[in-house]
């Protein structure tokens, strides 16, 4: 019986391959070039490489994408995608003593890996060469801002009036009026709506993150006969009342915000990484923030400057600094860690990047170098507090913990303060380190991150000790001091640019400009990325840059709508949610129409809902969910997510590694910590399969199955095959499933049998990849 419901399970989350478009890798390219390629070649290879310099070296140019591509009298420098066979690699690495660039000093390995990352990327360059007509141009700023006053993004919301249609049944949500024109321009209708199940599957997953019950379908079926629309708002009310509703939601922001656990390196002499122990309130503010449906106005001003909004030490909201505390580069140079500030800041809230202007004036977008260094004087001017000053870090007084735990952490921690008092003095052998604080950078620092009973602190930023008036750092570099900038707002948003006050670091102003519902950015970046997570493509598809080399959006009166409509609603983000679900687009079914796609392939009119991956921590929790052993235990400390002690909890509970970050996450498109994140992703790769076959973590929850109470009450193997497809699929097999999952489970049970002593049985899990085409109904949502 037990075997029957490992491979039953193990079945049921399959990896089944699908056509899937991403964004258009030249565009991340570029920006990926402009923010690490082009200053590193700058700073090392322009004296000697370019046309600037008037200097072409060995007959190689590094200013433009043709120079590198056709090389030098030496060769290609760089084969797109092959590090070991480019040159510029290869010289760069120092492998041959002959060919060793920059001469006087190599990079730094930071420096080199990202050459390499940039290489593999296919070496991307800007978007035109010099001698263009469009090259001679970029980082023209003036002739930039004449194009910028014309452009979309920066150009005020519109209340904008939903059309009349012609189908009445469209006219009552506005989201449907604007489709519904569009459509009948391009000669196109809407798709039926999705089934009952399916509707209510996607709602689950779309606002918790989770599946329905089979009982939960039937009840939907019933109530939604002859009144679907109240049916739809009685679910869509319940589950946004949820808890798991910003557990879900706050995922969102997660990527967005770059969260972590860890800081971005590893100490050299204990090769642990730098731990955030207390990263995890950060976390915890963001899912309490979208559960109390906190106006998103409010909640970007009091990430920015809650210090500065008059709350007191204690509050709940001092949480929000980890948005500024978390990142990575915490125990790097304050320019890396600034420029992050910035990034987050401006790509992460607006869609705007600004960092591309660190070492000149932005080559595409009306932002000039002096603009970028406004803004460095602001995030200069902050200080982070070490992530283990405990006096300095604000204690939060609203989490609750047992005695038992309080009294076992007090025990450990009074284990290892006696190890750091009798160490002190010492010192590490080799690095000459004190022992006691590679005690307190490891022991205490694990302690604090994973125990229960620990003290729940919060990660904060300070007012740095004096107001950092910034200057123009010269081609980046901070030992070439150009001219003096104010603190002020970015020029293209603000013509004026009024200085910041001078009585702080400006935080409070900046956020002030970025919420200002003014600022014909915020809403609408923060709009788009809902927008994306539910209906599975983006109204902008480039959530993070809504500049001049963005993506412009497919439905511009839509996007000024919600937009509007979202701001009119007091930034409520449950309302715009509610707004989307509820509208007849959103509930369309994701059958492909072969008529409808030979006019619009790509689905950018929303004839139907797009198919959608569950991310990988929807399908760990789906796991837990189904074979009954989720801990739907809200908050507190970061726990192991695989491995022999893992948590049962949801994973976005789960313990980040930004440094050496979790395979099994990295093969499920879980993104990089080292940056905020645009989006997610979808990709289709052998290990997901593998993890499906083969992870300890899996067969334990195939093996919870047998523990369910219809599971075990069932009395053939048919009536199991039923459990487990109303269990995890929410509905009853067909007929012809029932025979195909019986004739593949008889040929398995040879392998289940118990074997005599001292024999060796094969194991069955790699034959289960026949069965992975069996159904993909857990791996994506319709």
């Amino acid at each position: 019986m037990r075997s029957t419901a490992v491979l039953l399970f193990v079945l049921a989350f399959p990896v089944a391959s699908v056509q899937y478009s991403c964004a258009d890798e030249n565009k991340d390219g570029s920006e990926f070039f402009e923010r690490y390629i082009r200053p590193a070649l700058v700073k090392h290879c322009y004296e000697c490489h370019s046309e600037d310099a008037q200097t072409r070296e060995g007959g190689l140019l590094l200013d433009r994408e043709s120079g590198w591509l056709q090389g030098g009298d030496s060769g290609k420098a760089v084969v797109a995608g092959e590090p070991d066979a480019s040159l510029l690699w290869k010289a760069i690495e120092y492998h041959d003593a002959d060919l060793q660039m920059p001469p006087d000093e190599k990079l730094n390995d930071q420096t080199i890996a990202l050459f390499k990352q940039w290489i593999l990327k296919g070496a991307p360059g800007p978007k035109s060469d010099p001698g263009t007509t469009e090259f001679s141009r970029l980082g023209d700023q003036e002739y930039i801002f004449d194009r910028a006053a014309d452009h979309w993004a920066f150009q005020p919301v519109q209340q904008v009036a939903p059309p009349e249609v012609e189908d009445p049944i469209y006219n009552r949500s506005a989201i449907d009026q604007f489709v519904f024109q569009r459509l009948a321009k391009n000669g196109l209708t809407p798709s039926r709506p999705a089934t009952d199940r399916t509707l209510l599957r996607r709602l689950f997953y779309d606002l918790t993150g989770l599946p329905p019950t089979i009982s939960q379908v039937a009840q939907f079926e019933t109530a939604s006969k002859g009144r679907r629309p109240a049916a739809v708002a009685e679910v869509v009310s319940e589950l946004l009342a949820s808890s798991a509703f910003g557990e879900h939601i706050g995922r969102l922001w997660l990527d967005v915000a770059r969260y972590a656990d860890t800081d971005s390196t590893y100490r050299p002499d204990t090769k642990t990484p730098y731990y955030f122990p207390f990263a995890f309130t950060y976390r915890d503010y963001v899912i309490d923030s979208f559960n109390n449906d906190k106006p998103f106005d409010q909640f970007i001003r009091e990430q920015l400057a809650a210090d500065l909004l008059g709350f007191e030490q204690n509050a709940p909201e001092m949480a929000a600094l980890g948005f500024l505390a978390v990142g990575p580069y915490k125990n790097r140079s304050q320019a890396e860690s600034t420029d992050d500030f910035i990034d987050l800041t401006t790509r992460g809230l607006m869609g705007l990047s600004v960092a591309c202007a660190r070492c000149h004036d932005h080559k595409y977008e009306p932002i000039p170098t002096a603009d970028y260094y406004s803004l460095y004087g602001v995030f200069a001017s902050v200080t982070r507090v070490k992530e283990l000053d405990e006096k300095r870090l604000p204690l939060l007084s609203h989490y609750t913990v047992s005695k038992k735990d309080v009294a076992d952490y007090t025990k450990a921690r009074a284990v290892i303060d006696r190890k750091i008092e009798d160490s002190q003095g010492k010192k590490a052998r080799g690095n000459n380190r004190p022992v006691s604080q590679k005690i307190i950078d490891t022991e205490l620092a694990k302690l604090l991150l994973f125990h229960h009973g620990a003290p729940h602190h919060t990660m904060i930023v300070t007012e740095a000790k004096r107001v950092v008036e910034p200057v123009v750092f010269e081609r980046g570099d901070p030992k070439n001091r150009g001219a003096s900038v104010p603190r002020r707002f970015l020029k293209v948003l603000d013509r004026d640019q009024p200085p910041f006050t001078n009585e702080n670091s400006g935080r409070l102003d900046l956020a002030q400009h970025i919420a200002d519902p003014a600022n014909p950015l915020t809403a609408r970046v923060f709009v788009n990325r809902v927008w994306g997570m539910l209906m599975g493509s983006y109204l902008v598809a480039t959530p993070s840059d809504f500049g001049l080399q963005g993506s412009p959006p497919t439905h511009p009166r839509l996007l000024d709508w919600l937009t509007a409509d979202f701001i009119a609603s007091g930034w409520s983000s449950k309302h715009l949610v509610r707004t989307i679900v509820q509208s007849r687009t959103y509930q369309q079914r994701s059958s492909h129409r072969e008529q409808a796609a030979a006019i619009d392939l790509q689905n950018e009119l929303l004839w139907r809902a797009n198919r959608k991956h569950l991310t990988i921590e929807s399908i760990r929790d789906t796991m837990l969910f189904v074979a009954g052993d989720l801990d739907l235990s809200v908050g507190g400390r970061a726990e192991p997510l695989w491995d022999e002690d893992y948590t049962k909890r949801r994973a976005i509970y789960g313990y980040v590694n930004r440094f050496n970050l979790d395979p099994t996450l990295r093969a499920f498109d879980f993104p990089s910590r080292m940056q905020t994140a645009e989006s997610r992703p979808e990709s289709v790769v052998a290990p997901q399969a593998l993890f499906t076959l083969n992870a300890p973590f899996v067969i334990d929850q195939a093996i919870g199955i047998t523990r369910l109470s219809d599971f075990r009450a069932a009395a053939s193997d048919e009536q199991r095959i039923t459990v487990i497809f109303e269990t995890v699929f929410q509905r009853q097999p067909v007929e012809n499933e029932i025979i195909r999952m019986q004739k593949f489970l008889n040929s398995q049970k040879r392998f289940f049998e118990k074997p005599q002593r001292n024999s060796k049985v094969a194991s069955p899990w790699p034959l289960m990849t026949q069965a992975m085409l069996m159904s993909n109904e857990l791996q994506y949502v319709d």
